[in-house]
């Protein structure tokens, strides 16, 4: 498969769409290739970069939802579960199955991990037949203590298996690349401010180009409002349209720290659960399930919640003895839930949810909200379905689960040697990385950082390389700095980079869009503010 390069939409084209999806994170994404595949002309717009809220704060997990089990959301976990096994079909390279630890399991903890096992029945249902998940067993106390860091193994533990995503960014990229090769239009900092709204139906919306710094009035027979934790916001935007009853959002956080275990551990304790896995020879701990009551636009890690986590993995796990000075990045996101809940988040339903407006007498309007990223693919198709009733227009018969995402299959070996051998002045661990996160695509990355000076040459322990800026803004759609460090590559994500690769990246970026030395000067201050937390 040849690389794509993505076209942004912008003013000059057509402005006439069957559907138009508001908001460009993983929801918004399937949509746009669940739509675009079956026919329709579509049109996604986001107002920042493409994934970079709620749909950037994973623990990168693709996982069935043990925990859901406890509220008997039997239909949850087994729509997860299927989807868990079609991501890793038809992403193979990005979504890999996963051991997990379960130290001292309980009789609860055992009869959810036998049902867990009976809800996946169909997990080795793969394409790729060596990616086989294993049942859960029960580990040996002697591995155990060869595996855990010093004074800290449990008595006992059950290995169970889920799959991780080793960048969510990229999967997300990954839908976006497939909706355009089906011939969606797609447009980042682009930002929906209000519908179209003409005798109680909405029409389409008026957007502001961030860009060019226009506004743009564009068409649709259907909207949806895809806007993760913003949707009421969006609501808001017009008096016609209803705004649900408010909602307590979750705050959910992660830290990347010093690498503490070689085995991915999942501790349940009062204050929820959370998990120790090894990524990128880091340690990446987290989630955090708390309320947010403040204002959507204004959230951020701060200090005080970095260190409120630090305090109760210190209190699980106490033989880690996390200093604040441990945390290289922290990160986070707010979960738009669906259920209605005061201060219990971490209790609150993960369903998603579709809620269309004819109920409240606006038509042409569905707000989709909730969900989790590992369910996202099959919830688009639900949207979808609705967006057919009201479009009224016949759909292709496509089904997005038999495919590969664009760029996305596993390298057999001899390919993977192949590349090895033609690129021979890259380190081995460039090419690796390169093929886990760009599939198909990475020998036109290679290709292209030849043409670079220093371009085979490793900017980190995983082997990354310059071209991948460069690559990110020429085929990708980048266009900001943290765009290129933070969801395009890993280069951002295990603390600051360093002052000289910053001022490198930010040189190729800005020669690429024309920055002036205000506009670098800028770009470099955003990247240098996600290292803050006040």
């Amino acid at each position: 498969m040849s690389s794509l390069k993505m076209h942004r939409w912008t003013s000059s084209e057509s402005r006439e769409f069957d559907l138009l999806i508001i908001g460009g994170g993983i929801t918004g994404a399937t949509l746009a290739y669940e739509s675009a595949s079956r026919g329709y002309k579509t049109l996604l717009l986001e107002k920042g970069d493409f994934g970079a809220a709620t749909s950037a704060a994973t623990g990168k997990l693709i996982h069935g939802g043990l925990r859901y089990l406890k509220k008997l959301e039997l239909g949850l976990v087994r729509e997860s579960l299927r989807e868990r096994r079609i991501l890793s079909n038809i992403a193979p390279n990005l979504v890999i199955p996963y051991p997990i630890l379960l130290p001292n399991p309980g009789l609860v903890e055992r009869l959810g991990l036998l049902a867990y096992d009976l809800l996946s029945y169909d997990r080795n249902r793969l394409w790729d037949k060596s990616r086989r998940m294993p049942r859960t067993s029960k580990i040996q106390r002697e591995r155990l203590r060869q595996a855990a860091p010093e004074g800290s193994a449990p008595e006992s533990a059950l290995r169970y298996f889920d799959c991780m995503c080793i960048s969510p960014e990229r999967l997300t990229l990954a839908f976006l690349k497939s909706a355009i090769s089906a011939g969606a239009s797609v447009a980042n900092y682009m930002e929906a401010r209000k519908f179209l709204i003409h005798e109680k139906r909405v029409h389409g919306a008026v957007a502001h180009d961030q860009i060019r710094n226009e506004e743009i009035e564009i068409r649709a027979r259907c909207v949806v409002n895809a806007t993760g934790p913003w949707v009421q916001s969006m609501l808001r935007s017009s008096t016609e349209t209803s705004v649900p009853t408010p909602r307590v959002r979750s705050e959910g956080i992660y830290l990347i720290t010093r690498k503490l275990s070689d085995e991915m551990y999942l501790f349940v304790s009062e204050h929820g659960h959370f998990s120790f896995a090894p990524w990128r020879n880091h340690t990446l701990i987290g989630p955090t399930d708390t309320p947010y009551h403040g204002d959507v636009s204004q959230w951020k890690v701060t200090e005080q919640s970095i260190q409120n986590f630090l305090k109760v993995i210190n209190a699980a796990a106490p033989w880690v003895s996390l200093r604040r000075e441990d945390v290289q990045f922290a990160y986070g996101g707010l979960r738009p839930l669906t259920e209605t809940t005061d201060e219990d988040t971490y209790n609150a339903s993960r369903k998603s949810e579709l809620h269309d407006h004819a109920a409240e007498g606006v038509e042409g309007l569905i707000t989709a909200a909730g969900g989790k990223y590992t369910t996202s693919r099959a919830f688009a198709g639900h949207i979808f379905d609705r967006v057919i009733q009201k479009v009224g227009k016949p759909a292709k018969d496509f089904k997005t689960s038999d495919h590969f995402l664009h760029g996305c299959r596993s390298s057999t070996r001899k390919e993977s040697q192949d590349l090895h051998r033609h690129f021979d002045e890259f380190a081995p661990e460039t090419i690796d990385y390169v093929l886990r996160h760009y599939g198909s695509e990475a020998a036109a990355l290679l290709t292209m950082a030849r043409t670079m000076p220093e371009g085979a040459l490793p900017r980190n322990a995983d082997g990354e390389i310059l071209a991948e800026a460069l690559f990110a803004v020429r085929n990708e759609m980048a266009l900001g700095l943290d765009d290129v460090f933070f969801r395009r590559t890993g280069l951002g994500w295990l603390g600051h980079p360093g002052q000289a690769l910053l001022q490198k990246v930010a040189s190729i970026v800005g020669a690429e869009l024309e920055w002036t030395e205000s506009e670098k000067k800028s770009q470099v201050e955003r990247v240098e503010e996600r290292y803050r937390f006040a």
